[in-house]
Order: structure tokens, then sequence, then C-alpha cells
């Protein structure tokens, strides 16, 4: 394994990216590819001109880059598309949730407010409203920081 091969394992492990990554194969073959082009070019091999060795390692380092390119989009596509299937989903599931959970307390609230306001109706009809106001202001005291008083009987029902 050449020098460069090993400073893009050793990236791709600082990454965190796993041994059979796609883009980290992409990433080890590209390198691999350019020193091996790097290396045929090296020092006027097989006839090539400084220009002609200039315009190969040019022309690889394009495809290796198109290459790497290609994979990573792929990669992120895949990767966003599964993101994208799994929040919709969770978005589903609390959608649904919400509206089960709405359903249960609306139901459950609304019989309690129902009941509180038939109990007081009754409690005013039965009862005399200036004789318990009349009371409850004579027997005024403060109590757990607010206003207490004494009521007399109070009819709940009859």
């Amino acid at each position: 394994m050449s020098g460069g091969v090993k400073r893009v394992e050793t990236f791709c492990a600082n990454a965190g990216m796993e041994e059979g990554s796609p883009l980290r194969l992409a990433l080890v073959t590209v390198m691999q590819t350019a020193e091996t082009a790097s290396e045929a070019v090296r020092g006027g091999a097989r006839g090539l001109t400084p220009e002609g060795e200039a315009e190969l390692i040019h022309r690889v380092a394009q495809a290796a880059t198109f290459a790497t390119q290609r994979e990573a989009d792929r990669i992120v596509r895949r990767s966003s598309f599964t993101t994208a299937a799994m929040l919709a989903m969770a978005g589903l599931v609390l959608a649904g949730a919400g509206y089960g959970v709405g359903r249960w307390d609306g139901a459950r609230q609304g019989a309690a407010a129902l009941e509180g306001a038939t109990f007081l109706a009754q409690v005013a009809a039965l009862n005399d409203a200036r004789v318990l106001a009349d009371k409850c202001r004579r027997t005024q005291r403060q109590e757990k920081g607010g206003v207490a008083c004494d009521l007399p009987p109070v009819w709940v029902r009859r």
C-alpha cells in the first residue's frame, strides 16, 4: 500500500467510515489509479513529453473526480430518500397518535365540563344567591394566600 492510499485509509477511518463503505472504496480506488498513472508517466515513461505527462495526469484526476462525485451523489440520494421516508413515517405516526389522544382527551374533557356546568346550574336553581353571598361576606378570612368564607348549607339536589 502506497503513502497516498494509506493517508486516504487513515482519513476514512478517522471519519468513521466502515471498511465496506462504497465511498471509502471509491476514494481508495481513485487514489490507487492516480498513483499508478503518476508512476507510469514519471520520468518520461513511454516517450511522453512533459506537457503530455501533465495532460495525462490532469485527465486521470478529472476522471477520478467525476467517479468520486458520482458515487458520493448516489450515496447522498439514497441516504436522503431513506431519511425522507423515515421522517414521513414518523410524521404519520405522530399525526395518528395526536389524533387519537385528541379524540380521547376531548371526549373526557367535554364530559367533565358538562358535568361541572350542570352541577353549577343545579346549585343556582336550588339556592338563593343573595343569602349565600351575604353569609360569605360576613365570614370572610385570609387563608392560604386567598380569601375563604363559610357558607350555609347549600342544596345540590332535592
